[in-house]
């Protein structure tokens, strides 16, 4: 009985610590991919786990209204380095090529980065909860 006393503390401290611990992972959006008329990839993002591909697709509007605002398909795609993430953004601009689809490539010098947590989505009704 003791031992759960003691054991539980620290496997309380070491849950919430683990759940702060979001790993850097990269990401980038892909819009029009279907049938164009112009495909949009987005420059390679840092995002972390904490994120849901929804979430991420609402940043990716926000932050690229221009490109993504009217897309009719948007996807992500999610990679853990940078080296693997460039090299598919430039492998896929290739690929639509092949389809004789137009590709816009959208560049950002520095790397854009999530904020630190998502945003919270409006509950459906619009009441506070």
């Amino acid at each position: 009985m003791k031992t759960k006393h003691i054991l539980l503390p620290f496997a309380v401290i070491f849950l919430s610590t683990a759940a702060y611990a979001q790993k850097a992972i990269y990401s980038y959006a892909v819009g029009n991919w279907r049938n164009g008329p112009t495909v949009e990839i987005s420059p390679l993002f840092e995002t972390s786990e904490m994120y849901t591909t929804p979430q991420v697709i609402q940043w990716v509007r926000e932050q690229w209204p221009a490109f993504f605002t009217d897309t009719t398909d948007i996807d992500v795609l999610f990679f853990t380095d940078i080296e693997g993430g460039q090299e598919n953004r430039q492998t896929l601009k290739a690929k639509y090529g092949l389809r004789k689809l137009p590709v816009h490539l959208i560049e950002a010098d520095p790397m854009p980065r999530t904020p630190p947590t998502p945003a919270r989505a409006a509950p459906a009704s619009g009441a506070p909860q």
